[in-house]
C-alpha cells in the first residue's frame, strides 16, 4: 500500500498484527531460550562449557539460520538427538529473565488504538504453546485485554488467508475496513489473498517517528 498518515490509518476499524518481529524483537525471546538450553545441556554433558555452547548456538543461528538449528547444534557437538525433546520443551515453556518489550512507538500506537476502541487481533504462525508463552511474557501494559490472539497453526499457517477470513468472520467487520500489519512476505500474501490492506511494520514505524 502507499504510505498513509496516522489519521488515514485510524479510518480502519480492524487491525490485524503479526507477532514476532512486528510487535517485539523475537531474538529477545529466542536468545534467552538458547541460553537456558545451553545451561541445562552443560549440566547433562560433563566437560561442556555453557558459555562456549551458547556462543556456538548463536554462531549457527547467524550463519545458517533457525531452520534445523538444534539438529546442527547437536551434530556439531557430537551429541545424541535424544536432547531434542528437552530443547524444544525449554524453548516453548521457559520463563524469560528479561521482559519482552514492545517497540516504544508501536506500543504508543496500540494504546491509541485501544483508546479509539479499535478491534485488534494478533495472527501469528508458530507452535501455539510457544507463541502463548511469548505472549504471557510480553510487557503489554494492560493492552493484551484489548487484543484477540489467533494462532494460525490451529487454522492454517500463513501465507494462507484462512486466519484473516476467520478474523473477519468473528469480528463481523468488512474486509475494506481492515488492515494487516506485519514484517514478512507471508504476512503480505496472507493479507492480499484475504482481501485486506497490508502495511509493513517498518513503514508504520516511519509514520510514528
Amino acid at each position: 500500500m502507499a504510505k498513509k498518515s496516522i489519521s488515514d490509518l485510524l479510518g480502519y476499524s480492524l487491525f490485524i498484527f503479526d507477532l514476532d518481529n512486528t510487535l517485539y524483537n523475537e531474538e529477545d525471546y529466542l536468545f534467552q531460550a538458547y541460553k537456558v538450553i545451553c545451561d541445562r545441556y552443560s549440566t547433562l554433558e560433563p566437560g561442556q562449557d555453557k558459555r562456549s555452547l551458547f556462543d556456538l548456538m548463536i554462531k549457527i543461528y547467524y550463519q545458517e539460520g533457525r531452520d534445523k538449528l538444534f539438529d546442527r547444534f547437536l551434530e556439531t557437538t557430537g551429541s545424541d538427538k535424544k536432547y531434542m525433546t528437552l530443547f524444544l520443551s525449554i524453548l516453548r515453556t521457559f520463563k524469560p529473565e528479561k521482559p519482552l518489550l514492545i517497540n516504544k512507538t508501536v506500543l504508543e500506537f496500540l494504546h491509541l488504538l485501544a483508546e479509539k476502541k479499535k478491534n485488534m487481533y494478533v495472527l501469528t504462525n508458530g507452535n501455539p504453546q510457544q507463541q502463548r508463552n511469548k505472549i504471557r511474557h510480553i510487557e503489554w501494559q494492560g493492552l493484551d485485554k484489548y487484543i484477540n490472539f489467533i494462532f494460525a497453526e490451529e487454522i492454517a499457517r500463513k501465507p494462507s488467508p484462512a486466519g484473516v477470513f476467520h478474523i473477519l468472520n468473528v469480528s463481523g467487520i468488512r474486509n475494506d475496513s481492515a488492515i494487516f500489519i506485519g514484517d514478512k512476505e507471508s504476512d503480505r500474501i496472507c493479507a492480499e489473498e484475504g482481501g485486506v490492506e497490508y502495511l509493513d511494520i517498518r513503514i508504520l514505524k516511519e509514520l510514528l517517528a
